[in-house]
């Protein structure tokens, strides 16, 4: 899968995903899952980890947070993706080695770990930027926030850092968008 703004490399056979294939679903729901991202750095701050699409629709979010969230947050999160979108925020692509990953995430031992088992030494990764979020992430994208139409958060949970009981216990927060 290829972002639709990107150049394309070499000589290849195109073909356009919609919402109505299992790949289009998971870039959009992909894409929405950054949009909460944001929310939470927005909202409280915090570390976010993981933010995958799931196979059965919609995505999620995990994030160290100080407190825990609850369904009385939902209605910030979701009042700050609805600004997000009005704000048809573009996603970008950037290829960063792992030196410059390791510097630019310092600040996250979630991140940091995922760079230092996933990236070879001398290899690069790419993150994505979408207004003030920049995550790791392979992509690929919608072009920007304002194809996300419909969106709501509607569950939460605790979670372990990557999935282990023995880690760090985590707040995952679930969306679905259309």
């Amino acid at each position: 899968l290829w972002d639709l703004w990107r150049p394309l490399g070499a000589y290849c056979k195109m073909e356009l995903l919609d919402f109505n294939t299992a790949e289009g679903k998971k870039v959009f729901w992909h894409s929405s899952a950054h949009l909460l991202g944001q929310a939470l750095e927005r909202v409280f701050g915090g570390y976010l980890c993981v933010g995958p699409p799931l196979a059965d629709g919609g995505f999620y979010y995990d994030t160290a947070v100080e407190r825990p969230i609850s369904s009385e947050d939902f209605d910030a999160l979701n009042s700050v993706v609805r600004k997000i979108i009005a704000e048809k925020q573009p996603f970008e692509r950037l290829v960063l080695s792992k030196t410059a990953a390791m510097e630019m995430f310092k600040y996250s031992k979630y991140k940091t770990e995922l760079i230092s088992k996933k990236v070879p030494d001398g290899g690069s990764c790419s993150v994505y930027r979408v207004g003030p979020l920049i995550d790791l992430c392979k992509g690929p994208h919608v072009p920007d926030s304002s194809r996300i139409k419909a969106f709501s958060v509607w569950k939460n949970s605790s979670a372990y850092w990557q999935g282990n009981a023995e880690n760090d216990a985590l707040q995952r927060v679930y969306g679905m968008a259309h």
